[in-house]
This record gives structure tokens, C-alpha cells and sequence, in this order.
């Protein structure tokens, strides 16, 4: 058995990262994934959309799964799903086929991120802030590091799906390996009491509409980000014409300014209001794809690299807003809640972008991803001095 929290602490990182890896993975991939199979723009799209939708719902599930089955369980099952199907993938000539394994891949995906997550609360619940800010950065780097592979082995003429194999190897591993621990253990047990008190922390959450509005935020604000993720390579490789390993370069650029970004705003949140910081980050981030759209060559390549500096501290902040909101005990929830339905807005807003785009081209369906971003910045504008009010009560 592992029984060192210091090697269970490398484990959790390594599942974070693999989860990082994954989505910037699936995001440079989307062009070959393309040819590959011979389908159109709008369908390509659906692979996003299965793999958010399970991915989102697995985020909000998996902490009930965690209290009730402890967090090595979740991360030992969600290694073993993300891990088995990205072996698979591209095994079957159809489409379909792919499509199914991506949903499953979806639900390991969404057990990683609330497993680890909670993993290091349990761990380290005197220092959650220090451990959780570097489990993130961890989420960065596999981003970055899978995103150079992906370039790299297609420069090399290996398919498409090699990546996910490499990756898929990994996470079995760790899957595996968090079934020799027993670090993280169940904190409840299926009792009427206990669920009566989960219904009335629902009720709890559900009840404050200063949350909601940071809740509506948050999916407009997410839905943005996982939308540039998933779209960035194939608007730069169909659009501009980039070549695919230079498009997934970008991608790569993208994570390491996520996660530089990252380190700065979790040193100037003790200093500067989030609500600052958020608005901020939104007019940037609708700023740098309304000027990538606009712009043509090298201009419009570094303003949509530069959406990673814009995305990288919208979830942190938006989780700390939201804290300051709710009382500590329903917390954990409400993170699933945000984390479920950030999800489901990348899932929508990629599918729109997609739908349209095989009716009136990539070029102009792009425009939604944009609107999407004013949309949310303007949203979080008109209800800023409200969530201002709460910090500074709470400062």
C-alpha cells in the first residue's frame, strides 16, 4: 500500500496534469481528427460536445462520489476510463465509435479534476491554498507539454490518435496506483440525516441570488475559455491558414501564458478586488479574439495566443467570488456546481461555433465565440457592484 501523502501528492498532480494535457490534446487534434474521418467541421465539433457533457456532469457527480467513496476511488476509476478508451481510440473506421469513447473519456476527465481537487483539501486542509494553486499549475503544464507533442509527433507523421495513446498509458497507470492507497477516504456514509443535510446545503446554495449571478458569470466566462481552447488550432489551421504544427504551437503558447498569468493573479488577489481582476481578464479576453478575428498574419496569431494571459485566472477568481459568497460548508458544492456548468457552456458555445460553421464557414461562426465573451463581460460589468460590496464587507 501507498501510504506516503507526499507520493499521493505527486499522483494527484500527475492526474491534473494528464486532465490538462487531455483538453489541449483534444483541442489540437480536432483538424486531424477531421481528415481522419472524412466528416465535415459541424460534426468534428460533436467530439467536444460529448466529451464536455460528461466531462461537466462527472465534475458535479464526482464529489458526491468522493464523500460517499473516497477520492482514491474516483481518481483510481477515472484513470482507468480516461485511461483504457484513449487506447481505443482510433481502432474503429467510424465515427460513431469515437464519438462514444470521447463521452466515456469525458467522465474519467471530470472524476480527475474533482478527485484531485479534493484529494488536496483532505490532504492538506491547513495549506488547501499554496497545494491547490501548484495542482493547477500542474493542469498548466501537462497543457503546454501535450500541446508540443501533438506538433511534434504530427511533424513526425504519426497519426493523430498517438498522442491520446501516450497519454492513455499514463493515466492507466495512475489509475492503478491510486488503487494501492487508501489516502482520501470516504467522509460520509449513505444515512437519511446525511442527505437531508445535502438537500438543505442544495437549498442553501440554490437560495442566494448573488451566487446565481456569479454562477451565470461563470458559465458565460468558462464557456468562452474552454471555447478558444477548443477552437483555436482549427481556426488558425482553416482560417488563416496555418500549418497544423504551427497552429498547435500556438496552443502550446497559449498554456504557458495561461499559466504565467496564473502565478500573477494568485500573487495580486490578496492586493487587488477579484471583481477588478475578472473584469479585467474579460475585456481582455474579448479585447484579444475580437482583434484576432480582425486582424490578418502575425498580428492576428499573437492576439489570439494572448487569450491565454485573458483565461488564466477567470475560474480561480470566480471560485474565490464565489467563496466570499457562501457560507464554508457548502463550498465543495458549489465548486462542483460552478466547474459542471463552466463545462456546459464550453460544450454549447463550441457546438454553435461548429453548427454554424458548416453553413456560413468557420470565419464568421467565430464571431458567436466573441459575442459569447461580450456577453459575459458586459453581464459581469452590470452586477460588479454588487459582488463589490461582498468583498469589501468580507475584507
Amino acid at each position: 500500500m501507498i501510504r506516503n501523502k507526499y507520493m499521493v501528492l505527486g499522483m494527484t498532480f500527475m492526474s491534473l496534469g494528464l486532465l490538462g494535457a487531455l483538453i489541449s490534446t483534444i483541442g489540437a487534434s480536432l483538424p486531424p481528427i477531421q481528415k481522419f474521418f472524412g466528416t465535415d467541421i459541424s460534426k468534428v465539433g460533436s467530439v467536444t460536445t460529448y466529451f464536455q457533457l460528461s466531462y461537466a456532469f462527472f465534475c458535479f457527480f464526482g464529489g458526491l462520489l468522493t464523500d460517499f467513496f473516497g477520492k482514491n476511488r474516483v481518481l483510481a476509476l477515472g484513470g482507468l476510463l480516461y485511461g483504457l478508451c484513449t487506447l481505443f481510440l482510433g481502432a474503429f473506421g467510424n465515427f460513431s465509435s469515437a464519438l462514444a469513447l470521447f463521452s466515456v473519456i469525458g467522465i474519467g476527465g471530470g472524476l480527475f479534476f474533482i478527485g484531485a481537487n479534493t484529494m488536496i483539501v483532505q490532504l492538506f486542509p491547513e495549506q488547501r491554498g499554496k497545494y491547490l494553486n501548484l495542482l493547477h499549475l500542474c493542469f498548466a503544464i501537462g497543457s503546454v507539454l501535450a500541446s508540443v507533442m501533438v506538433s511534434g509527433f504530427v511533424a513526425a507523421g504519426f497519426k493523430w490518435n498517438r498522442a491520446f495513446q501516450v497519454l492513455g498509458s499514463l493515466a492507466l497507470l495512475i489509475g492503478i496506483l491510486f488503487t494501492f492507497t487508501k489516502a482520501g477516504a470516504p467522509t460520509s456514509t449513505f444515512e437519511p440525516g446525511v442527505m437531508k443535510n445535502l438537500f438543505a446545503n442544495y437549498k442553501k446554495i440554490f437560495g442566494n441570488r448573488l451566487f446565481l449571478s456569479v454562477l451565470l458569470s461563470n458559465t458565460l466566462a468558462i464557456g468562452a475559455q474552454f471555447g478558444t481552447i477548443y477552437l483555436l488550432v482549427l481556426f488558425l489551421s482553416s482560417v488563416r491558414g496555418l500549418p497544423f504544427p504551427s497552429a498547435s504551437l500556438v496552443l502550446a503558447i497559449f498554456f504557458v501564458l495561461q499559466g504565467a498569468g496564473r502565478i500573477v493573479v494568485s500573487s495580486l488577489i490578496s492586493k487587488i478586488r477579484i471583481t477588478t481582476i475578472v473584469s479585467f481578464l474579460l475585456a481582455l479576453l474579448f479585447l484579444t479574439l475580437a482583434g484576432g478575428w480582425l486582424t490578418r498574419g502575425i498580428l492576428s496569431v499573437m492576439l489570439l495566443a494572448l487569450t491565454g494571459l485573458a483565461c488564466s485566472g477567470l475560474m480561480p477568481t470566480l471560485i474565490a467570488l464565489a467563496s466570499h459568497l457562501l457560507p464554508k460548508e457548502v463550498t465543495g458544492l458549489a465548486l462542483g456546481i460552478l466547474s459542471m456548468l463552466g463545462g456546459l457552456g464550453g460544450m454549447g458555445i463550441t457546438k454553435l461555433v461548429t453548427w454554424l460553421a458548416g453553413s456560413i464557414g468557420l470565419e464568421k461562426s467565430f464571431l458567436a465565440l466573441i459575442g459569447l465573451a461580450l456577453v459575459a463581460l458586459l453581464y459581469f460589468l452590470a452586477t460588479r457592484k454588487k459582488f463589490a460590496e461582498v468583498e469589501r464587507n468580507k475584507g
